[in-house]
């Protein structure tokens, strides 16, 4: 009977204690300021990872302790916490808005969220409200304020790597949301396709980045960010008017009595509806300029849906359409009476018709692996006077796969990638081409210790063009050009303390010339552009030094960063002025290999003064950009500055400041 008894209590004591044992708890994420919940917040502990539901909340099983468990969300200060036993399970965590760049997340160095005083690499990160405050109308007026960076006739240049590239062919990769927005053909950036009324964040990072994010991120990426719907709906209008005044030299002026002007208005809307987020915006720009023939009106409207399935599966699907009409010169008439007027034919008059449909999956499965299906399509149609019109149908495919190893500090992403591009351009021999890119590439990201913390990886890109074989008097054997590239990259972080850290790097790029560097033909006015379709591929790297400290002098906080850098280039492609029989005009050609090194200061910070908050972002950046192996070859003189080893259309000396309250 006392068996019986006994066996009776310990089955029972054993199907108690694996109750506790397997037990949920539901704990909630939620903004320490507004106590608003947080939904899809990422949360990992013991190799285990989760995002937060609809609700911010999110299930937890612990099975032993202590338990260190990791809440982050992107514009917020990550924060961990130490469970010892079931008491010390919160029902609620929680976070705060970051006040200071230093505390800020970013995703683009490493493809998931680190903190930024943590990156192995350079990456300058802009919030919402500085294109606020300068009333920025393109994505591009407000990168021209990040120290290192410029936009030259719309294509970026960052720390010196393009030159004038005539609108084709792009160092520097622009991403939306993690996915590539320039427009294949051309390697051109669309800036007035980015949805700037609906940020979160812009993360520019300086360096060659081919290894995660492809060709053309040989001199760096700039990453567009969305933000999205919380708790309670948000609705934000904002209209602006310019008008622009006669020049001081009054003999410039060609119009009379007719104001020259440049209206804005845009829109956002954010909503939840249970588990389905729902963000439209638009914006509507028209610009009667006071360059003569220079006039825009262009319309763009956007959309994103997110809906959750689960904790652990989110489908969304976004769009943009854009619409624009322009006109504008290529070439002033004089540069007296004559500055603000074209020369004969070279004005154009240009319609532009644009789409992006983005659907994407994320899931995280059972032993908490992050898998992620991202897809673009792009239809873009420009049409104008000049026999210039393009037509293009682009399709981009990714699959990455990421595991977070907790206990052994590591991070492991991989993925394959498939892009493919149909062009037909009157600027390309009125002809049809065909492209195709593919790339699988591997990451792996460690911590040793509290301070140190490694990033190592590998890509592998294959490009394919087809084409007619015989181009232009050009033959190309079965109408392919391919070409392969293994690419690599390696850096470090060490914390000296909670914020500062120096960091190294090294990167390999690799660049593929576009279709329109290779095959262009066209002429500007008495100018003409010329094919080149036995174009090589560039090839280089970059490496870094740089060190980040953060301060706190009274109400002032922010941080100041410092940085040597250099990048090589092999069969660097730039645009060159040529005096052939039969030819005299610009053509792309490989010009030789070059250097550029240099270094960069810059701050940020915050301050309150008189309860008016200040925001100061400024820096300093020398640039050295020469050819390694110089001589006085037609080539290599057409492509430098006054006969000097300088390369042309570079700022060897930036110095930009910007003070807002």
């Amino acid at each position: 009977m006392r068996k019986s008894v006994f066996c009776l209590f310990f089955s029972h004591f054993l199907m108690c204690s694996s109750l506790v044992f397997s037990q949920n708890y539901t704990i909630f994420v939620r903004d320490g300021d507004t106590k608003e919940s947080l939904i899809g917040a990422t949360v990992t502990y013991n190799d285990k990872g989760n995002t937060t539901d609809s609700f911010g909340a999110f299930e937890f099983s612990p099975t032993d302790y202590p338990i260190e468990l990791t809440v982050s969300y992107i514009g917020y200060v990550s924060k961990t916490i130490k469970i010892e036993s079931l008491t010390d399970i919160p029902d609620e965590i929680l976070i705060y808005s970051s006040q200071v760049m230093l505390d800020l997340v970013t995703v683009t160095g490493s493809k998931y969220e680190q903190n930024l005083i943590k990156s192995t690499v350079s990456i300058d990160i802009l919030k919402p409200d500085l294109l606020r405050s300068v009333n920025a109308t393109g994505s591009d007026d407000i990168l021209n304020k990040v120290p290192g960076v410029q936009i030259l006739d719309g294509q970026a240049n960052i720390r010196g790597g393009s030159g004038y590239s005539y609108g084709a062919g792009s160092r520097v990769m622009l991403l939306l949301d993690d996915i590539p927005v320039l427009q294949p053909d051309a390697g051109f950036p669309n800036w007035n396709d980015i949805p700037i009324e609906n940020l979160s964040q812009i993360e520019i990072l300086k360096g060659a980045a081919s290894t995660l994010y492809g060709s053309a991120a040989l001199n760096g990426i700039i990453n567009f960010r969305s933000s999205y719907a919380k708790s309670e709906p948000e609705t934000r209008f904002s209209a602006s008017s310019t008008v622009f005044m006669a020049p001081k030299d009054i003999e410039k002026k060609w119009w009379k009595d007719t104001l020259r002007y440049e209206n804005n208005l845009s829109f956002v809307h954010k909503q939840k509806f249970g588990k389905l987020d729902l963000i439209a915006g638009g914006l509507f720009n028209q610009l009667e300029g006071f360059n003569q023939f220079t006039n825009e009106k262009r319309g763009r409207a956007n959309f994103n849906l997110r809906y959750r399935l689960s904790d652990k599966l989110t489908l969304q699907l976004s769009a943009i359409g854009n619409m624009n009409h322009n006109s504008s010169f290529f070439l002033w008439a004089n540069p007296g009476s004559g500055a603000l007027k074209p020369l004969n034919g070279t004005v154009s008059d240009r319609k532009a018709r644009r789409y992006y449909i983005d659907p994407s999956v994320n899931y995280i499965d059972k032993f908490s692996n992050k898998h992620k299906l991202l897809s673009r399509t792009m239809f873009i149609n420009n049409e104008n006077n000049t026999n210039q019109s393009n037509k293009s149908l682009n399709q981009y495919n990714e699959y990455q796969f990421q595991r977070n190893f907790e206990k052994q500090k590591l991070v492991l992403t991989a993925g394959v990638v498939g892009a493919w591009s149909k062009v037909d351009s009157e600027i390309l021999g009125d002809t049809t081409f065909y492209s195709s890119n593919y790339a699988t590439y591997l990451q792996v990201d460690k911590t040793i210790g509290e301070n140190l913390t490694l990033a190592g990886g590998v890509r592998y890109e294959y490009v394919d063009h087809t084409s007619p074989e015989l181009y232009l008097g050009d033959t190309i054997p079965g109408g392919k050009a391919t070409d392969g590239q293994l690419i690599s990259r390696i850096s470090a972080n060490y914390a000296l303390h909670k914020y500062s850290a120096i960091r190294a790097s090294y990167g390999q790029g690799y660049r593929y010339p576009s279709l329109t560097e290779r095959f262009v033909t066209t002429t500007f006015g008495a100018f003409s552009i010329f094919a080149n379709p036995k174009l090589k591929p560039e090839f280089g790297w970059s490496s870094e030094l740089g060190y980040k400290q953060g301060f706190a002098l009274g109400g002032f906080k922010g941080f100041l960063d410092a940085a040597a850098f250099i990048s090589e280039y092999e069969e660097m492609i730039e645009f060159t002025f040529i005096f052939e029989p039969g030819k005299v005009g610009f053509q792309p050609k490989n010009v030789g290999n070059t250097r550029i090194s240099g270094y960069e200061f810059s701050i940020f910070g915050q301050a309150h003064l008189f309860g008016i908050p200040i925001n100061i972002y400024g820096g300093y950046t020398y640039i050295d950009p020469v050819y390694k192996n110089y001589d006085t070859s037609e080539q290599i003189r057409s492509s430098v500055s006054e006969n000097q080893n300088v390369l042309k259309y570079r700022s060897k000396h930036q110095f930009k400041m910007d003070c807002e309250a």
